[in-house]
């Protein structure tokens, strides 16, 4: 269900034809009325294809709302079928390039990143961006939107280069026009500094950070002149740094201007501190441990003395913690997934990092006890702060949770069942 809201909220109502009807039930499709708006888009578009013909570029709309409404009534393959349909008859009347089919193929990559297919959903990622870039220019501020999306994807995959020559292409946009320096810019500075954190920390442990197979496949992309990027971590910080600048000077610009309220200047004010608090937190995770606290120690007093609850700094606040391998699902498919847990204690350091560890539980005993254990040795923490600065915070609790798979046993009676106290039961294929 959670799926469903997510993608219905992102599409359902994404660049519709001016008729009322298709608008209502679009309405209808996020409010949980998917199954009336169903039947209506189906005779909708049976009285079109009696009317104009089966290849009506009329179609295209409820077609891509009857998707739509599949997805919501929990039918993928069906809404598959009805965006494939509809971005037939867009093509087929619009042209091969024409942009009016990249909501279609958005949906798609949608779906796709859903059901876990990434290679594909990349490939419509892809695609939808080179039609917009092909009908834009690669100098347009229209092709931002664009730009954002497919960095952000290619985030999502670890693809930090591909995502890394997206971001600054679209600040070399900005530039030629001037507006670098405002607040355009900061969602793409604010992706290249985390191309570098990907690049540093990545989410997992891996044999190489440079598989050639998460690379971007979009011929319009070099990637060559970027590998001289590669370990230019200060370039990130300078991004950052620039953030922090941009909105500083929003903060100025605000207190100069007599009809901005007082919400909208504690809005930019807040805004700031996000600001300098993701700095802080770089340098916490880069080991600049004198820079981190100076910024922390400020972060703190400011929020103190205005009460807003941007952060909380009471407690430590995990900041990297490498994904711990869990155990793979089982070619059996009687075998059903069980919760597991690892729940440990230690002592969180001013550096971020972590001392004096010993586990409190481990359901099942000793499957997952050295993975978590191991990787909590490479995490990174915000530390606590009060008005003194980082202090050491002693006996602090984490719980890691996973689902293994335990073996099935035979009964006295012959019956298959799963034996959940056994932790070697999770150790076959």
């Amino acid at each position: 269900m959670m799926l469903t809201a997510w993608m219905l909220n992102v599409h359902a109502a994404d660049n519709l034809a001016k008729n009322p009807d298709l608008d209502y039930l679009a309405i209808q499709i996020k409010n949980a009325e998917a199954e009336q708006a169903r039947s209506a888009l189906e005779q909708i578009i049976a009285d079109i294809q009696l009317d104009q013909g089966r290849y009506a570029y009329a179609l295209v709309k409820p077609l891509t709302l009857l998707g739509d409404a599949q997805i919501a009534l929990q039918n993928p393959r069906e809404a598959a079928d009805h965006y494939a349909h509809a971005l037939h008859l867009s093509r087929s009347n619009q042209g091969l390039f024409a942009p009016e089919q990249v909501d279609i193929v958005y949906r798609q990559a949608t779906l796709q990143t859903a059901a876990g297919n990434l290679s594909a959903a990349r490939q419509r990622e892809e695609y939808a961006f080179e039609v917009l870039q092909r009908h834009y220019g690669q100098a347009s501020l229209d092709l931002l939107p664009a730009i954002k999306r497919l960095g952000e994807f290619y985030q999502r995959s670890y693809n930090f280069l591909g995502a890394r020559v997206l971001f600054k292409q679209a600040l070399t946009i900005l530039d030629v026009r001037d507006g670098k320096s405002n607040e355009a810019a900061i969602p793409y500075l604010q992706g290249i500094a985390k191309t570098y954190l990907t690049e540093r920390f990545p989410p997992f442990y891996s044999e190489s950070q440079f598989d050639p197979r998460a690379q971007s496949g979009l011929r319009e992309m070099d990637l060559s002149r970027e590998y001289i990027s590669i370990s230019n971590f200060p370039a990130g910080e300078r991004a950052l740094q620039t953030v922090v600048t941009i909105r500083q000077q929003s903060v100025d610009r605000a207190l100069l201007d007599p009809e901005i309220t007082d919400e909208e200047h504690s809005a930019l004010a807040e805004a700031l501190q996000a600001a300098m608090l993701d700095l802080a937190d770089w340098h916490q995770m880069f080991g600049h441990i004198r820079e981190a606290r100076a910024l922390y120690n400020h972060l703190y007093k400011e929020i103190e003395a205005s009460e807003r609850t941007l952060v909380t700094f009471a407690e430590p606040k995990l900041l990297y913690f490498p994904q711990p391998k869990d155990p793979k699902r089982p070619s059996d498919f009687r075998r059903q997934a069980a919760s597991g847990e690892v729940e440990v204690r230690f002592d969180v350091l001013p550096s971020g990092r972590i001392r004096n560890l010993e586990t409190i539980t481990s359901i099942p005993e000793g499957l997952m006890d050295f993975q978590v254990r191991r990787n909590l040795r490479d995490a990174i923490f915000r530390p606590a702060i009060n008005a003194e600065g980082p202090f050491i915070r002693e006996g602090f609790g984490y719980r890691y949770e996973f689902d293994h798979y335990p073996k099935l046993a035979e009964t006295e009676t012959g019956a298959v069942t799963t034996d959940p106290s056994d932790p070697t039961q999770d150790q076959a294929p």
